[in-house]
């Protein structure tokens, strides 16, 4: 199988990606994986742990990205041509000739395009006879409109343009593939109407479960964490949405408070946030000891779709968690036994005044949490599923 990724895949990934990495290191121990993937000058490389165990890897370099006039003209041009913003940065000539190559060469029998910005190189597949597939971790027009829908004057004329986009874009590039897998079944719905008749299976997100819990109960001063990267729009909206509404209301009944935003990439918008008892924590090398050290996770989603990989780390790392149902979608733990579920601004406050109040009941519920994810989050179902689905493509062919 060869896979295609926008990213160089590392199981130390500050982001979403770190999925990708997880999953291609499993399927990697039992079957032939090449990977080819895109290298901003500025990111580090294939993780080795990873690159070990494939067949072959092929990093294709591309510059890093710019604030200059251009590169926006660029994003417009893009646009007016069916490609959004993200497509457009993943746009290469060099790559596409390489995939090409390979897919000569190596003669995959399945190759798996990694988010939905890599979707366009389903063109250069066009007369190659190899089974395609599209992994969508967050459909690009379902959260575009979202984030449409909370903007307001120039910048929500820009939206609409970049949901046209995307819509378009998706139109273009579903129908090619043989088959689209997705993480919840709220994706199923936004991408079965632009599928074409592709099918679109969901399977579900898994993670790697730390060999040891994290700390139940966090130090002092009670802290909630919100991990996230902030290159993606739900999740920015998250943060403000967490800082300048929730939080202050928290201080209230817990004066003693603070909150961490940890993340890749930080906007302006969310670097503006930091201030008295709110940090702002930008890319840094390691999560984990602000995750540790926190008395409460936080996943304030309100927009977006899939399963959150800041959702099952929690869980699996033994963490009070306080997660709305768009953050929690597709997540089989019980609220109120392994986790606080919070739909309202008032219920989110409610529970993580009342968490920071409550050792005891922050150690239950990690304790649980880690129970639960022992016995639900490993890879090995859906390691299987996936190579139930490349069978199922490549003999269709």
């Amino acid at each position: 199988m060869l896979v295609c990724a926008p990213f160089p895949p590392r199981l130390d990934a500050r982001h979403g990606g770190r999925a990708t990495a997880q999953l291609l290191r499993r399927l990697a121990e039992r079957n032939d994986i090449a990977l080819l993937c895109l290298r901003r000058g500025d990111e580090e490389g294939v993780d080795p742990a990873l690159a070990r165990h494939c067949e072959l890897v092929e990093e294709v370099p591309l510059p890093p990205l710019s604030r200059q006039l251009s590169h926006f003209a660029a994003w417009g041009t893009g646009m007016l041509r069916g490609r959004p913003p993200w497509a457009t940065d993943c746009r290469s000539t060099g790559y596409a000739n390489r995939l090409r190559e390979l897919v000569v060469s190596w003669k995959p029998s399945v190759v798996e395009i990694h988010l939905q910005a890599m979707a366009q190189y389903v063109e250069t597949l066009a007369q190659a006879n190899v089974g395609t597939i599209l992994v969508e971790y967050d459909p690009g027009s379902a959260w575009a409109d979202e984030v449409r829908g909370l903007t307001a004057g120039p910048r929500r004329l820009a939206r609409s343009a970049e949901v046209a986009a995307w819509r378009r874009y998706e139109r273009a590039t579903r129908p090619r593939f043989d088959a689209i897998v997705v993480f919840a079944e709220r994706d199923v719905a936004a991408v079965e109407p632009t599928a074409g008749g592709t099918p679109v299976v969901r399977i579900s997100l898994a993670v790697d479960v730390p060999e040891r819990p994290l700390d139940p109960e966090g130090s002092e001063p009670p802290r909630i964490v919100f991990v996230g990267g902030f290159a993606h729009p739900p999740n920015v909206d998250a943060a403000v949405w967490l800082a300048t509404r929730v939080f202050p209301r928290v201080l209230e009944r817990v004066p003693a408070a603070r909150l961490d935003l940890v993340g890749q990439e930080p906007v302006a918008e969310v670097r503006a946030l930091a201030g008295g008892p709110v940090s702002v924590h930008a890319s840094v090398p390691e999560v984990t000891p602000y995750v540790d050290r926190a008395a409460v996770v936080a996943a304030p989603i309100r927009i977006g779709g899939s399963m959150r990989m800041k959702v099952l780390d929690a869980l699996a790392a033994g963490k009070a968690l306080v997660a709305t149902p768009r953050a929690a979608e597709g997540v089989d733990a019980i609220d109120g036994e392994h986790y606080l579920v919070a739909e309202s601004e008032d219920e989110l406050v409610d529970a993580l005044a009342r968490l920071l109040l409550d050792r005891e009941l922050r150690r239950a519920l990690g304790e649980r949490a880690r129970a639960w994810a022992l016995e639900n989050l490993g890879w090995d179902r859906g390691t299987e599923a996936f190579e139930r689905l490349y069978d199922a493509v490549a003999e269709a062919r």
